[in-house]
């Protein structure tokens, strides 16, 4: 019986193809033709996502009124002012007596009875590539699938954020908890910074205070999520929640890299999309690579990552498949794979404890 596990990418040089797609509910239009050659953060697509339309009642501050002499107490101009949150936008005076505040930034479209209607100023969107390679796929008014060569870590857990920046590890005296809280200090701003040990609230608020652009962790306490998803830092997890340090194997990696440029995708997963956080860096390659096997049953010579205790993270290769169950130091039997690590060991793992991790 053939075993199919789940893939997670952590390879120094493979085939990457990824679509760059505005939002479904944008409005957009694309810049750019198949066969294309495009650069990192060269934009693609540019869109506006839909306004949202606000009513304001305004009989609680004003009273009462015919719609006309509302009208007439419109302390902006229909369709021509921008107004920022907490301004006024109706009253007698400006600055004083009773007034309406605006409960959004935007403009002021009409009047309805004692209603005010205003619509929120449109999200424009500028989309860029993400990677640097060659369009294959245009999508009109979407976007499109691009096609590149590079290294690329997946993660198990993002907050939803995105952002292309240079990578640097934490230091290595002190941690990120060792940084001053002086913002005068630009050391880190508008980075990708990693850490191998899991993520504490109290270096979530020095990486948000000092202007990180972009945290990878290997784990942080599920507490924390809610705290995490309000943050405007992109986090991205490699291993889980809990208190699990980074596998060896993303560390080795992304040190060779520290310093360059990465597309970090901290994307939060859905069980209804096949997508993954992931970290991206572009390369040129020497040789054509082969794009990775997706969807592939498990056989010999695959590259794999084990996702359990006592080899968590450990990355090796497949060298055996057990045709019947292994009797195991717990006392189970289960259906295993020879592992072969870097290290020279050789371990039987069960099937259900090894994900794929690229060529």
């Amino acid at each position: 019986m053939q075993h199919y596990p789940d893939q997670r990418l952590i390879a120094k040089m493979t085939s990457i193809q990824r679509e760059a797609l505005l939002p479904e509910e944008a409005e957009g239009v694309v810049n750019i033709s198949e066969g294309q050659a495009v650069d990192i953060r060269q934009v693609i697509a540019r869109g506006n996502m839909p306004s949202r339309l606000v009513v304001v009642e305004t009989q609680t501050e004003l009273g009462k009124m015919p719609q006309e002499t509302l009208r007439r107490l419109l302390l902006v101009r229909e369709n021509q002012d921008k107004v920022s949150m907490g301004e006024p936008i109706a009253g007698k005076d400006r600055k004083r007596g009773r007034r309406v505040m605006s409960p959004i930034d935007g403009f002021v479209v009409g009047v309805s009875g004692s209603r005010i209607l205003m619509r929120e100023i449109p999200e424009y969107i500028n989309l860029e590539a993400g990677v640097r390679g060659t369009v294959k796929t245009v999508y009109p008014g979407r976007g499109a699938s691009i096609e590149a060569t590079g290294a690329i870590v997946q993660g198990v857990w993002g907050n939803n954020r995105r952002l292309i920046a240079v990578m640097r590890f934490e230091p290595s005296s002190g941690g990120i908890e060792g940084l001053p809280l002086d913002t005068i200090d630009v050391t880190f701003r508008n980075e990708i910074v990693v850490t191998t040990r899991p993520l504490t609230a109290y270096m979530l608020q020095v990486a948000q205070l000092r202007s990180f652009g972009g945290l990878i962790a290997p784990s942080m306490d599920a507490r924390l999520i809610d705290m995490v998803m309000e943050m405007s830092i992109a986090v991205m997890l490699t291993e889980g929640f809990g208190d699990a340090r980074m596998s060896q194997a993303i560390v080795t990696m992304l040190q060779d890299l520290e310093g360059g440029q990465m597309t970090l995708d901290a994307y939060l997963p859905s069980r209804f999309v096949p997508r993954r956080p992931e970290a991206i860096f572009n390369r040129r390659a020497d040789d054509t690579f082969a794009p990775p096997e997706i969807g592939q049953p498990l056989k010999r010579g695959m590259r794999v990552r084990v996702g359990r205790d006592p080899y968590m993270g450990y990355v090796g290769r497949v060298s055996d498949l057990t045709e019947q169950p292994v009797l195991l130091a717990n006392g189970l039997r289960l259906m295993c794979a020879k592992v072969d690590f870097p290290n020279g060991e050789s371990v039987q793992i069960p099937l259900a404890n090894l994900e794929l991790a690229g060529r």
